[in-house]
């Protein structure tokens, strides 16, 4: 064993921990003088199954301040470009600043999710940044835009659970329809919103059908399986997780086959009959493909899709 090597290395190491209350003292002084830290960003993109993606546009900012004399300084921007490798993962190290903006997400074929622009400061007290839990951006895959069929209704229900049915591919509310939704509330004349909470029952049915509950960000493609004739929202007074507001989306299958999405959006929190209103968006084809070509509808027929209204609003 080389015992002479073996002390220079043993040296070193002591040397630099003893640096290294200096180094963090001099790390404090600069902070409290710029507000700048030393800056290690990692980041990872995946697609909406958490598969990574390589070749992803990232363009960040670094925000520093740059000190031109004791008392003068200036707000300095660095803009950095950067791309995810075939693990998806990218990094900022060794910079300096007060923190890194995520302006832009990009890849052909994908949408990013909204929530990837955000701003990441950084501060004396912060956990080092660690390249084994990188910050994830999810991306979308787009499946190619299609004319859906797509319609909108809103109007009042009822809370005494009698259901209201609905057609889904046509413009028109029937009495047997492809959806079926009653809303119970107990007891049925509730306080003024925000007086008080009740229980309450919010049922919706894809009749012959199927429903699929979902917070995807992006409804892009309807999964083939999971799906259940009914979905239910229930609560009671004094539960801890109490909304009188229920906004809620889903993926939907026909009994004929077609798949679709819907957003519906109750409020349980008014006298009876409440409102209620949903959007839902078919594709015609039977293709799982829910991307709506919006243009493509408004040249089909010069026009947006007709809203419908009850004749009770």
């Amino acid at each position: 064993m080389n015992y002479h090597l073996l002390t220079k290395k043993t040296l070193v190491a002591v040397a630099l921990l003893s640096l290294a209350p200096i180094l963090a003292m001099a790390q404090l002084d600069e902070f409290h003088t710029t507000g700048n830290m030393p800056i290690d960003f990692y980041g990872k993109a995946v697609d909406q199954d958490g598969r990574p993606l390589a070749g992803v546009k990232v363009r960040a900012e670094i925000m520093r301040v740059e000190q031109t004399s004791p008392t003068e300084g200036g707000v300095k921007l660095d803009k950095v470009d950067l791309e995810s490798d075939q693990n998806g993962d990218f990094s900022i190290v060794n910079a300096k600043g007060r923190s890194v903006q995520v302006l832009s997400v990009t890849k052909k074929g994908y949408e990013v999710s909204p929530k990837a622009v955000a701003t990441y400061g950084y501060y004396p007290d912060q956990a080092p940044r660690d390249p084994n839990s990188p910050v994830v951006f999810k991306m979308w895959k787009k499946q190619g835009a299609q004319p859906l069929a797509h319609l909108a209704w809103r109007g009042q229900i009822t809370c005494d659970g009698q259901p209201m049915s609905f057609e889904l591919q046509e413009k028109a509310q029937t009495d047997y329809g492809q959806m079926q939704i009653a809303c119970t509330r107990t007891p049925l004349v509730s306080p003024p919103p925000g007086s008080g909470q009740f229980d309450y029952k919010f049922e919706i049915t894809v009749v012959g059908g199927g429903i699929h509950t979902t917070e995807d960000e992006f409804m892009y493609l309807a999964p083939e399986s999971g799906y259940t004739s009914s979905f239910t929202i229930e609560r009671k007074a004094g539960d801890t997780n109490w909304t009188g507001k229920v906004p809620q989306q889903y993926y939907v299958k026909t009994a004929d086959g077609h798949y679709g999405r819907l957003t519906v959006d109750w409020s349980a929190a008014f006298g009876s009959p409440t409102p209620l209103r949903w959007e839902c968006f078919v594709n015609p084809t039977g293709s799982r493909n829910l991307e709506y070509d919006k243009l493509a509808e408004i040249r089909k027929h010069s026009s947006h899709p007709q809203l419908i209204h009850s004749p009770d609003e």
